[in-house]
């Protein structure tokens, strides 16, 4: 996989299949990836902003939908974000240094339904495992406040929104709740699988980190 990498970052001219880049140094640059998506995933209540203030059941699962227009106005605050190699909440007194892997860019943009943004990576372990696709799947963590009302998003049913969405860190994983179109450079599919990661105990402000 070295020699893989080497030989690709003399060719600096980007990749148009992927997106993908590699400076003089091996770090992979991407110049358009999507981060996160408009969509209905389901949440066990206890994963949700204060779930007891709203009479949830900590043990159903309850559809949330990621509000696209919570995620336009939210497209700044996923800027400049770290990359991690595992979900962890972070913040200035607790920057985790030894999971920082890369950053988001400077130009997340929503394009419905994606949330976009460039991307750098630079440990070649994360290089590495982004090219054999061992974690090539992105999950962005982000605090949000959920309103409880149901509707229809694209004709599926959801108990709840997203609200006053503010990312918090970017984390490189085998698959990702958001889909398998959220990936570094959208490379091909993969099953989706449900993640129970809980903050809370780590963070005061931790229960209002949830995962895409």
């Amino acid at each position: 996989m070295r020699h893989l990498v080497k030989s690709k970052r003399h060719r600096l001219a980007l990749d148009r299949a992927s997106a993908r880049s590699y400076d003089a140094d091996g770090r992979l640059h991407v110049a358009v990836s999507n981060i996160s998506k408009a969509n209905v995933c389901g949440y066990l209540g206890r994963e949700i902003p204060d779930f007891e203030r709203s009479g949830l059941d900590p043990d159903r699962m309850y559809q949330l939908l990621r509000d696209p227009e919570e995620l336009a106005r939210a497209a700044k605050t996923f800027n400049n974000l770290p990359i991690l190699s595992r979900h962890v909440p972070v913040d200035a007194t607790d920057h985790q240094p030894d999971l920082v892997v890369g950053s988001t860019g400077t130009d997340a943009h929503f394009v419905n339904p994606y949330l976009t943004n460039s991307l750098v990576i630079w440990s070649i372990d994360a290089v590495r495992g982004v090219e054999t696709s061992q974690q090539r799947e992105l999950s962005s963590a982000y605090r949000y406040v959920a309103v409880m009302s149901a509707g229809t998003f694209a004709g599926q049913r959801y108990d709840g929104r997203m609200t006053k969405i503010v990312g918090n860190h970017v984390a490189l994983v085998e698959e990702g709740r958001a889909g398998s179109d959220v990936v570094v450079g959208d490379c091909a599919a993969r099953p989706l699988v449900h993640h129970d990661i809980n903050f809370n105990q780590r963070f005061p402000w931790a229960a209002r980190i949830k995962l895409t």
